[in-house]
């Protein structure tokens, strides 16, 4: 069951978002009539397997892609927020190709409400459901930024299991962000390279002082350096802790 502040996350969503319609026209190629029907009735339950289908669907295949967002969020959030969602990694998603941010603000707050809180219980669990490469790329999809789940990271309490997280997913990434490959981090586009380099080298660096094995971070602080002196520099250090 999602935690009291996610509750309360999914109740706003449900209260902007909830009740709201959009036209029943969409590509019959892909869906029968009798879905898109749907669409245009008040609070009438998609099920499952039609809102991922539909969240995930090009805009084109809708004349009002997103007043069919909208329409989904209810339903869309709280199957991720159970547990439920196994969409993860089909990504974009239908609301990470619209300009959810220029749509009126209370709604653009509710969906920053949700993602905040959903991040920040992923980095503080453990053993998340979905595993946390998972919500950050959903989530980094939505909004279209890894900058708000990096502030997120770098103000959460320090010493437990935001920081294991942090030395999982750093040791993970590192091969590919040596190379200037950001694909398999953030999987939408090459934007983010740079400042993931930089806050880990400037922030993560400083989290993981003392917790995890030196050679990983002196491994970090080499995104700092250009490419041909990133890999005379990686030779050095593999040699010298050998």
């Amino acid at each position: 069951m999602p935690s009291p502040p996610l509750t309360a996350a999914l109740r706003q969503i449900d209260a902007v978002f909830g009740g709201m319609t959009a036209p029943s026209e969409g590509c019959l190629h892909c869906y029968g009539a009798g879905e898109l029907a749907l669409l245009a009735v008040e609070r009438a339950r998609l099920g499952d397997d039609l809102v991922r289908i539909l969240m995930h669907e090009v805009p084109s295949h809708f004349t009002d892609h997103p007043a069919v967002v909208r329409r989904l969020l209810p339903e869309f959030f709280s199957f991720v927020a159970h547990g439920r969602f196994s969409g993860m990694a089909y990504l974009p998603t239908g609301l990470g190709r619209t300009a959810w941010r220029e749509w009126p603000a209370e709604q653009a707050a509710a969906i920053e409400g949700f993602l905040g809180v959903w991040w920040r219980e992923t980095l503080a669990d453990p053993g998340p459901v979905y595993g946390v490469q998972a919500v950050w790329e959903l989530c980094a999809d939505i909004h279209g930024s890894v900058t708000p789940l990096l502030d997120a990271w770098d103000s959460a309490p320090r010493g437990g299991s935001e920081d294991r997280h942090l030395a999982g997913r750093a040791e993970h990434w590192l091969d590919d962000l040596l190379q200037d490959d950001v694909s398999l981090v953030v999987p939408w586009g090459s934007e983010p390279l740079a400042e993931l380099q930089e806050w880990l080298v400037t922030r993560a660096v400083r989290r993981l002082d003392g917790q995890v094995d030196p050679l990983l971070l002196a491994k970090i602080g080499l995104l700092s350096l250009g490419p041909e002196e990133r890999w005379v520099a990686y030779a050095e250090l593999v040699a010298s802790a050998d």
